[in-house]
């Protein structure tokens, strides 16, 4: 098993909903997670709130996900988990998207990533030490989304861009994983901000008849990261969404 304990994690979107919860469960395993957000307020409050480090960041942009992985190795020496979890899906039909629009949502849902990958790869290889890569998708890399087409396409793209990771970097100890969480109660997703027909329908949409709790993605990943036989999976986490 690969133990979180004493290990260096990097959570991007880290200050709220799923890249909070997946900070909190780090730390509870005894792992040193630093959240990474560029909600400058929200990330310095939960970040005095837990007793972790924050750093204000714009995934999209290469040098800025340059620098915190640097600044993570020089705060712990190291670095052993990468969670790339730093995603936006702003609703809208295909044709009324901006060019604007759609560079920023694969800016950040995928270039992010990217970023997020590549420079954390670089400094496990140079440890030469057992390392864990989780890149957060969504049931919508499986099914479609008329309001979220350029979502659907980052999302879908991280499946064989995370497969092709987990391949060429075995070897070295380092391991890669999706997790596909669907519709998941959030500061977003609630009564009150989508009003309870919205909920309901989404509820009704998941076989076991509720949203998601981002406590259970969070365990998802903890599983993922520690489970050093798994490689290169698909975990989905819908509550049984997309098989009916």
């Amino acid at each position: 098993m690969f133990e979180i304990k004493g290990k260096a994690a990097i959570v991007t979107g880290g200050a709220s909903g799923l890249g909070k919860a997946i900070v909190e469960a780090i730390l509870a395993k005894g792992g040193f997670p630093v959240i990474a957000d560029w909600n400058e307020e929200l990330g310095k409050k939960v970040a005095e709130e837990l007793g972790v480090p924050f750093f204000k960041v714009d995934v999209s942009d290469e040098e800025q996900v340059k620098n915190l992985v640097e600044e993570t190795v020089k705060l712990y020496g190291h670095l052993d988990i990468m969670v790339n979890n730093a995603g936006i899906c702003p609703p809208k039909v295909f044709h009324e998207y901006t060019t604007e629009e759609y560079r920023k949502i694969v800016g950040i849902n995928q270039d992010g990533v990217v970023w997020g990958c590549k420079y954390a790869i670089l400094e496990f290889l140079k440890q030469g030490t057992p390392a864990s890569i989780i890149n957060m998708s969504s049931m919508q890399a499986f099914v479609s989304n008329p309001m979220a087409p350029f979502y659907c396409l980052t999302k879908t793209g991280l499946r064989g861009f995370t497969k092709a990771l987990a391949v060429t970097y075995a070897k070295q100890g380092i391991r890669a994983v999706t997790i596909h969480p669907g519709n998941v109660r959030s500061g977003l997703v609630n009564e009150d901000a989508l009003g309870q027909e919205a909920i309901a329908y989404m509820e009704a949409c998941a076989p076991v008849g509720r949203l998601g709790d981002p406590e259970e993605i969070a365990h998802t990943a903890i599983y993922a990261i520690e489970n050093e036989f798994l490689t290169g999976a698909e975990l989905v986490v819908d509550g049984g969404y997309i098989i009916q």
